[in-house]
Order: structure tokens, then C-alpha cells, then sequence
């Protein structure tokens, strides 16, 4: 029945400020976009990042979180401190993995991850 993710979306409320965040800071490449703009995914290896802004859609701190692996969590962590990211959540370990976690202009949670 369910195969794949074909997309994870994430609810902005400025698509520009958005767009900034996420190719700037996080330093995701811009794919397909659609709705003037408002609308930008990111293609990450099989994942598809949807990046959106629409009236009748908006952010929630507690909605959808998305996690993203890095290759060094601790270089990732000092990077996007420098560029102003505030983290809610520290370096945490679990028996599979490091994750901390940050929020984007929005409030969206995300996470950087390192599988071990």
C-alpha cells in the first residue's frame, strides 16, 4: 500500500524569509517551485523538502518535525550557531544516533542527525 515519503511539507508564514532560512542558513538547493514562489522544494538524496506558503496552511510549533543527517554534528551544530540558530534541544544521544533540535523563523521544529 504505502511505499515511500514522497514529501515532507512545511508550513511557513513568509515565503522570502523561508526561502532565506532554508537556503542560506541551512544551505538546502532549491528544486521546483510553484504558486509565485510561495511554494519551494528541496531534494535531498530520496526526500523531497516542501517549503510553503498559503493562507488556509499555517506553522505550528507542534507540527511536523523533519530530520536532517549531516556527516559531523558537532561542526553542523557550531555552523548554524554562528548563523544566529538557537537551539531547544541539545546534542542528545540515543543507542542509534545523535539529534539536537532548532526551529525554524516559523517555529517548525527540525533536527539535525547522525546515525552511528
Amino acid at each position: 500500500m504505502i511505499k515511500e515519503v514522497a514529501f515532507v511539507a512545511i508550513a511557513v508564514s513568509d515565503a522570502e524569509r523561508a526561502r532565506k532560512f532554508y537556503q542560506e542558513t541551512l544551505e538546502l538547493k532549491p528544486g521546483a517551485t510553484a504558486m509565485g514562489g510561495a511554494w519551494v522544494e528541496y531534494d535531498l538524496g530520496e526526500t523531497t523538502i516542501g517549503v510553503g506558503c498559503h493562507p488556509s496552511w499555517q506553522p505550528s510549533r507542534d507540527g511536523t518535525t523533519v530530520a536532517f543527517e549531516v556527516d559531523d554534528i558537532d561542526a553542523t551544530i557550531a555552523i548554524l550557531k554562528e548563523r544566529g540558530v538557537q537551539f531547544d534541544m541539545d546534542k542528545l544521544e540515543t543507542p542509534v544516533c545523535w539529534m539536537a533540535q532548532f526551529r525554524d523563523p516559523d517555529g517548525n521544529k527540525l533536527v539535525v542527525h547522525k546515525r552511528k
